[in-house]
């Protein structure tokens, strides 16, 4: 990875962080000493209970999404960002679809394994046309704009536009739309494709269709990643 690319995903990462936990004090109704030994016991919990902690406090991704005022970047942690790069060196994949892009982070570390492997495309997908503005931004100072077809708009309109197959699909959207959108993403996938979707721990409810879908579909041979948020590693099969 370039030390440009590098330098802006740590930048971004950081402000990331900075802006979930700036929202969830100002959601959280307490004293900062509280706020701050509640974040501590957070860092304790396996990944597969956190999102249950949050949810003891009135607090979830969910929330973070909906609140008013300025929308969060909500970018994938660096670890996911690492293994979302590695699984595209290690599956060398044409045609990577990303549903739910936010500002770029997740797609900047598609770009960049696309561009160490020398050929590929990730269509990134992304309604909010501030977040879209953004990641355009992002992927042309790190130089991996030729590798990124951004979709702005609806996602499920996206999706409808589309056509051949893809290798590779990583969801990340509002979580209660999941099944839905992966029902009309289905015509897309191929023996072999690998979807990874985001979240399964951290709106753990909200995507449990979703996980009962591909659990019981002989399609689809499925497993949960214990990330912090909670990665579904699902193959197709058939």
């Amino acid at each position: 990875m370039t030390s440009t690319a590098t330098m802006l995903l740590r930048r971004l990462h950081e402000q990331s962080q900075t802006e979930v936990m700036a929202r969830a004090r100002a959601q959280f109704h307490g004293s900062n000493e509280e706020f701050l030994t509640l974040a501590e016991d957070y860092d304790t919990l396996a990944p597969r209970l956190r999102g249950r902690f949050l949810e003891t406090l009135g607090l979830s991704s969910e929330d973070f999404e909906s609140s008013q005022g300025t929308a969060l970047s909500l970018a994938v942690s660096a670890e996911t960002g690492r293994f979302l790069r590695n699984m595209t060196l290690s599956h060398k994949p044409a045609r990577i679809l990303e549903l739910g892009s936010s500002c770029g982070v997740s797609t900047l570390y598609f770009a960049e394994a696309l561009r160490t492997l020398g050929s590929g495309m990730v269509i990134a997908t992304e309604l909010d046309p501030v977040k879209c503005a953004q990641l355009r931004d992002h992927v042309r100072t790190a130089g991996v704009d030729v590798y990124v077809d951004l979709r702005e708009g609806d996602v499920f309109q996206a999706v409808s536009e589309l056509d051949g197959t893809f290798d590779m699909v990583f969801i990340d959207v509002w979580a209660n739309t999941y099944l839905d959108l992966f029902k009309q993403t289905e015509r897309l996938l191929r023996p072999g494709s690998i979807v990874l979707a985001d979240s399964m721990y951290t709106a753990e409810d909200a995507v449990r269709p979703y996980k009962q879908y591909l659990d019981g579909n002989p399609r689809f041979s499925t497993t949960t990643l214990d990330f912090e948020s909670g990665i579904e590693f699902t193959v197709v099969v058939s």
